[in-house]
């Protein structure tokens, strides 16, 4: 997508200022700015998952209108999903994953990344972007099984 890498600088430098906060804050054993500051890098990473999501979200429905023309607009997310990533395929419980946590944190009910960091998490999905360009039928081993000897 053309604003995943500016989302990642703006995200680095931004993570690089608060991390230099909290170094400070437990070098001064201030621990009520060290609170402080935890909980803004952790909202500063929902933040920018989500923007970076969006990014994904508008691929995504790009590649729905190409398959279903306006029609993708009366199915929802998950469904257009299906058509560049097959339900069999280990990217579409990664997407589900993360589309899960998208609508908790775009609606309020925060919760956490468990064991992953946001970098992480930024290449997975620019991992999964690429994978979806390259392959132009669905993603899973029903599609790509036919057509593994062409290559």
């Amino acid at each position: 997508m053309k604003d995943y890498g500016l989302i990642r600088e703006a995200y680095s430098q931004v993570e690089k200022y608060y991390i230099k906060i909290i170094d400070d804050a437990v070098f001064h054993k201030n621990y009520v700015e060290h609170s402080k500051f935890i909980k803004l890098s952790r909202f500063n990473e929902y933040a920018y998952f989500v923007l970076f999501w969006g990014q994904f979200e508008s691929f995504i429905n790009d590649k729905a209108l190409e398959i279903e023309g306006d029609y993708f607009n009366e199915i929802g997310f998950m469904l257009r999903v299906q058509l560049s990533v097959l339900p069999t395929h280990e990217y579409y419980s990664e997407i589900d994953q993360y589309y899960y946590w998208r609508c908790e944190l775009a609606h309020g009910r925060i919760s956490v990344f468990p064991e992953l960091t946001l970098p992480t998490i930024f290449d997975k999905i620019e991992e999964i972007t690429e994978a979806i360009n390259n392959n132009p039928l669905p993603l899973g081993e029903c599609f790509n099984e036919l057509f593994k000897d062409e290559e």
